[in-house]
């Protein structure tokens, strides 16, 4: 057995409503599914309720979850250098427009960084959504991920 493709990142969120707007808003995100379900089975998610949204994000999907029960108010205080953080990357055509149209917005860890090793060429930034989970805005200057 083999994995062909990742099938979607999820992150869990305090307000799913709120992260709905978020997503839109900032990165054009489409909401094509919402739903919510209450696990009966055996095992560790028994009892649980789960609010939970599907945002299409080019030909790949965003999961929002939004626990109804159980809750809890822990937070991500995970930088992206500390080991076990976990970020999702979004391809976008310009990140410093997007930087400079939403510096005032949104919390950004930095200003866009231009690397280029080799053949690979990117400007990326890190930001952390309503929910304190770290996004990456990355643009590829060698590839047209807009086709």
């Amino acid at each position: 057995m083999s994995v062909s493709k990742i099938h979607h990142g999820g992150l869990t969120v305090k307000n799913l409503k709120e992260s709905i707007k978020f997503y839109e808003n900032l990165l054009g995100l489409k909401k094509v599914d919402e739903l919510e379900v209450t696990i009966n089975q055996e095992g560790a998610f028994k009892g649980a309720t789960i609010k939970v949204a599907f945002l299409k994000a080019g030909v790949n999907e965003l999961e929002l979850l939004e626990y109804v029960h159980p809750t809890t108010e822990k937070n991500n205080d995970l930088n992206p250098w500390d080991m076990g953080s976990v970020h999702i990357s979004f391809a976008v055509k310009d990140v410093k427009k997007l930087y400079e149209d939403n510096k005032n917005k949104v919390n950004f860890l930095s200003p866009p960084i231009h690397t280029k090793v080799e053949e690979r060429e990117s400007t990326w930034t890190y930001l952390r959504d309503p929910n304190g989970a770290l996004i990456e805005l990355s643009q590829d200057h060698k590839a047209n991920n807009f086709d």
